[in-house]
């Protein structure tokens, strides 16, 4: 494990994309953390950092209930990292193509197929209606995600679907929320549960994404709750914690290029410029600052005494000077 200067240790590497990477993470209580690194070349410029800390503030007073809330952006240098106070895994794109047993990527050499998700009627559907009555609630505030996709939805440990990545692809590439791209995006991902789910289930599915392709979310989703509700895994999701629990016993429980190094940020404590709940705690934070300062100071005492002793030099040389120019008696 990799100690951050934040009083966090890195443990293992979740997964990486175009914005960045997620990590698995605990304080020294051992506090399970999810951190998302944004990639530094994507936040190297301030303005981007105060836009994604202007996102996160709006989602936070949206307050919606399907989306996994940010507890802190932590700031260091031209880096970035958002912190959530829950294990953000598996994704929903896990469960639908889950690692290998052997631990090898999905279709990589020596890789055994991994099967899909294996969901029992109605879990598919409640999944989708989780992910819709999220958006709704982010359109309602005049919020989108931005940058929906089966790898950005985490399945909760009640089976629930969460949103991940709020804002986030908007804020760092600057670019006007489009409520449209959101209800396409939707689209796109109940078309791939319909890839998973039963015959009939599968239907509804595909019913409730040609009505999204018209832009219309809420009848979409409205239509799918009503005619999927009867279904037996529609709201109990049994099927899909035990998918869930299946899909992280295959994860790696390590990632073999976790930093050994002591800290991956710089300067030697990173500013936690905003807080919203329990994340990382006060103590982790207070004990980091305390342990870099401690150099500080053992640099500060050196360089005192250096400058004791130059002066007491300095006071000698000038003595001897005085008593070798004056004249004799």
């Amino acid at each position: 494990m990799a100690e951050t200067n934040i009083g966090v240790q890195l443990e293992a590497t979740l997964r990486s994309g175009a914005i960045g990477t997620w990590w698995t993470a605990s304080t020294g209580g051992g506090h399970p953390l999810g951190m998302l690194q944004l990639e530094p070349s994507l936040v190297a410029e301030a303005e981007v950092r105060d836009r994604i800390a202007a996102a996160i503030i709006a989602v936070r007073d949206a307050n919606p209930s399907g989306v996994l809330r940010t507890t802190e952006l932590v700031v260091d240098g031209k880096r970035a990292w958002l912190v959530v106070a829950t294990l953000p895994a598996p994704t929903l794109a896990e469960l639908l193509s889950p690692p290998a047993p052997d631990g090898l990527a999905p279709g990589a050499a020596g890789a055994a197929p991994a099967p899909a998700a294996g969901f029992a009627p109605g879990a598919a559907s409640g999944l989708a209606v989780d992910v819709a009555l999220a958006l709704r609630e982010l359109h309602a505030a005049g919020l989108g995600h931005g940058d929906l996709a089966a790898d950005t939805v985490v399945i909760t440990s009640g089976g629930a679907a969460m949103l991940v990545e709020v804002a986030v692809r908007d804020a760092l590439t600057n670019r006007a929320t489009n409520l449209g791209r959101d209800t396409a995006a939707w689209a796109t991902l109940v078309r791939e549960l319909a890839a998973v789910a039963s015959a009939p289930e599968a239907e509804l599915l595909r019913a409730a994404a040609t009505t999204a392709d018209s832009g219309d979310l809420a009848t979409a989703a409205r239509r799918l709750a009503d005619r999927a509700a009867d279904l037996p895994d529609y709201a109990g999701r049994e099927s899909v914690v035990a998918a869930r629990g299946a899909c992280l016993a295959q994860m790696p429980p390590t990632a073999p290029h976790i930093p050994q190094q002591r800290s991956t940020m710089e300067p030697a404590v990173a500013p936690v410029i905003l807080r919203f709940g329990r994340g990382i705690p006060d103590a982790a934070i207070a004990a980091a600052a305390q342990r870099a300062a401690a150099p500080k100071r053992r640099r500060s005492l050196r360089g005192l005494k250096i400058a004791v002793a130059a002066v007491v030099l300095l006071l000698a040389a000038a003595t001897a000077a005085f008593f070798l120019l004056s004249p004799l008696p």
